[in-house]
């Protein structure tokens, strides 16, 4: 049985440390990302390609889990996060604060993540 709240604290490390593909890679071939306003993404090259452009326009990239639930059969998380980064083209600094709500397959990929979140002042 995988843990699903510890894949969540490792797409986070990946974010931090600029490694898009790993934070892909925890992600099902198939996986789907939503986060409104933004579009839904899909599938697993659709989240790489999302990713490495984030990482090169940005630095500083902070991703902090402060709570995180998984149901009994390990299938399901909901997380409070905050997620923090530096704009590389003007030193914008920007902070957010969201709830995502993470699907998981048997095998401890992440299938659906589903979040909301807002810029702090």
């Amino acid at each position: 049985m995988t843990d699903p709240v510890a894949t969540l604290r490792a797409f986070g490390m990946a974010l931090t440390r600029g490694e898009p593909r790993v934070a892909a890679d925890l992600f099902a071939p198939d996986a789907t990302y939503e986060e409104p306003p933004a579009p839904i993404l899909r599938g697993r090259a659709a989240l790489g390609a999302f990713f490495s452009d984030f990482a090169n326009r940005h630095s500083d990239v902070g991703f902090t889990i402060s709570r995180a639930f998984a149901n009994a059969s390990n299938m399901r998380v909901a997380a409070e996060w905050r997620f923090a980064y530096t704009r590389t083209v003007d030193g914008t600094r920007r902070v957010y604060t969201g709830i995502s709500i993470l699907e998981f397959t048997p095998d401890g990929l992440i299938a659906s993540w589903r979040g909301i979140s807002t810029l702090l002042p």
